[in-house]
């Protein structure tokens, strides 16, 4: 049975774009899912844009997202650079996440150790079954490729995902001196039955824990036997908006226009701060998106002179040294001394925030530790961008970088608003602002995704952009988000990025070439305009942008050169290794494919789509 309806997702200056999506009954052993796991599946599909018809790799994506999502604090992640392909045994998904950062690549491992000195780290390994109850061998199944995977002989692993995964939990081990301490483990088995605490069940789960500490890696192991109603616990947490509620005692009220436009001033101690920053599970929540440093890279000497005052034991003296820390928030309602704050971001303090999670496990007495705070409510975007570029403007990053960054976002916001209907994407200038809406998430455009898919198809990057948007920041940074950057480059590679993916989600390409996407990005631009690009700032570029973007919009003939530029790409899998993970993180396959554009485009024009 299927039903059919419309949602108007978006309003804009008066416009509406409509979306349809099917609901679907799963089942599971022959028997129909419960109602509620159903639906919540079919938004999560509909959401995502997925094109998976098997019902439990759908439900693989969907447990996967949700447990990700509540370790991690963000759903800001592809789903696809977690899933450990369809053959392994045992672990449907895993992530790695250091320093609060999800890591997809070595380098930007790298990168942390670089910024911050030391790492902190998370295993996350997950086990999906779409049955109606709990299973004992299952969980012991969970258990025992867990500690195969962190053994020393892996062979058993063969995909490709799962190589990739054991080389990077290699090479964290190998950095055992730049641990801070032993990782985390966390195990996450989940069915659609009800967990009863079944005596059987958790001795296995004990056996498999205690064995697991025998390999001495792990600071801490978790086990976290999911039911229906968990699940759906989890999922509806990825729909939240950020909220916290703690006791605001010693403050002062800046400024009051109405319910709406309100700033306190005042401290709090960390053990009431601290319920901004970590969920009720110990997890550092997302807030510190919108923090400017966070994009332009941290200090490492000022997370040192934190660390060294926290440590002093001085901890009165904290409040005086430190600037403090600035939150802008939607709103906050105020009951006697407890405040509740909702849909917030931290937009200055980033690293004294980190650094005080690092350090709340081993500094005695840091509960009481005095910390200086604004919290700015205020439902107006632009002012909510003023105050990040302003408390941002206090230490050393250049007044000019901080200007330019956030003026153009918001430049680029209004320009994403003047596409409509097939090819409209958004432009989320602050994290967070489309959480709540129905606006399918291929078509929100993050900074993160802003900077890949420009450095990929106008910089000749595309080698570099397969890590956290850190690390391509690091390359590229300095190269875009300029003031006078004509705004249709960003719009252009975003939709080229969103057609490719739209392509391989459709399975009009095979999914398995799906890291070429930036090298065909690349590609297609140098394909459709032969000239030589011009500057970003040059008046040429919007013409030569609009040459791209014409192909672009043409469905027929972007699924022609795309598919074609992919097939030629699949045709050297002996000249490159395609199917080797790193063959398009390295420079070398970008430079192999430029030397042969004249052969593609004679293979491009001559390909038509019933070759594939």
């Amino acid at each position: 049975m299927y039903v059919t309806y419309s949602i108007d997702y978006t309003k804009t200056k008066g416009r509406s774009v409509i979306y349809t999506r099917s609901h679907k009954k799963y089942s599971i052993g022959g028997k129909n899912m419960d109602r509620i796991t159903q639906s919540m599946i079919d938004s999560f599909k509909s959401n995502q844009s997925l094109n998976i018809d098997d019902d439990s790799e759908l439900f693989e994506y969907f447990v996967n997202y949700c447990v990700v999502n509540n370790v991690y604090g963000s759903n800001d992640f592809d789903l696809e650079e977690i899933t450990t392909g369809k053959a392994t045994q045992g672990i449907d998904g895993i992530a790695i996440i250091v320093n609060q950062k999800f890591v997809n690549t070595i380098e930007d491992i790298d990168t942390l150790i670089e910024y911050n000195k030391s790492i902190s780290v998370k295993f996350v390994l997950i086990q999906a079954k779409t049955s109606s109850s709990f299973d004992n061998t299952e969980i012991g199944n969970l258990l025992t490729y867990s500690k195969l995977f962190f053994s020393d002989d892996t062979s058993m692993f063969r995909t490709a995902e799962m190589q990739h995964f054991i080389e990077l939990k290699e090479y964290i081990f190998s950095k055992g001196d730049k641990l801070k301490k032993n990782p985390e483990l966390f195990l996450y088995y989940v069915t659609l039955g009800t967990w009863t605490d079944d005596e059987n069940l958790r001795a296995t789960i004990s056996v498999g824990k205690e064995s697991l500490r025998g390999t001495n890696l792990f600071s801490n192991i978790s086990f976290e036997p999911c039911g229906s109603e968990k699940i759906q616990d989890l999922y509806r947490k990825t729909k939240e908006k950020l909220k916290a509620t703690f006791k605001f005692e010693k403050r002062i009220t800046m400024y009051s226009i109405n319910d709406d436009e309100v700033g306190y001033s005042g401290v709090l101690p960390f053990k009431e701060f601290k319920k901004l920053i970590i969920d009720e599970n110990g997890v550092t929540k997302a807030v510190f998106e919108d923090n400017i440093r966070d994009y332009l890279g941290p200090n490492p000497d000022v997370n040192k002179n934190i660390t060294e005052t926290i440590k002093t034991g001085n901890v009165n003296a904290f409040s005086m040294l430190n600037n403090g820390i600035t939150v802008v928030t939607s709103s906050i309602i105020i009951s006697g001394d407890i405040a509740t704050i909702e849909d917030y971001q931290i937009v200055n303090g980033c690293q004294t925030s980190n650094v005080l999670i690092e350090n709340m496990d081993s500094v005695e007495g840091i509960d009481e530790l005095i910390i200086p705070i604004r919290i700015i409510a205020t439902k107006d975007e632009n002012l909510k961008n003023d105050i990040t570029r302003a408390t941002n403007s206090q230490t050393a990053i250049k007044k000019d970088q901080l200007e330019a960054l956030s003026t153009f976002q918001k430049k680029l916001e209004e320009y994403y608003k003047t596409y409509r209907d097939e090819d409209a994407l958004v432009y989320e200038r602050r994290t967070g602002q489309y959480r709540d809406s129905n606006i399918p998430k291929n078509r929100i455009v993050t900074i993160a995704m802003q900077i890949k898919t420009v450095a990929a198809m106008f910089l000749d990057e595309p080698s570099g952009v397969s890590g956290q948007y850190g690390t391509v920041a690091k390359r590229v940074g300095n190269k875009i988000f300029k003031t006078a950057d004509k705004e249709i480059i960003y719009y252009v590679s975003s939709l080229a990025l969103y057609k490719i993916e739209n392509l391989f989600r459709t399975h009009k390409i095979d999914k398995k070439y799906r890291r070429a996407r930036y090298h065909a990005m690349m590609l297609f631009r140098m394909l459709v305009s032969t000239e030589e690009m011009p500057r970003f700032n040059a008046r040429k570029m919007e013409n030569y942008c609009k040459n791209i973007l014409e192909v672009l919009e043409n469905n027929a003939e972007c699924e022609r050169i795309f598919c074609g530029i992919v097939a030629y790409i699949a045709s050297k899998d002996g000249e490159l290794d395609i199917m080797d993970r790193k063959c398009f993180e390295r420079k070398e396959t970008t430079e192999y494919l430029k030397n042969c554009l004249d052969e593609i485009k004679i293979f491009v024009d001559t390909y038509s789509i019933s070759e594939q």
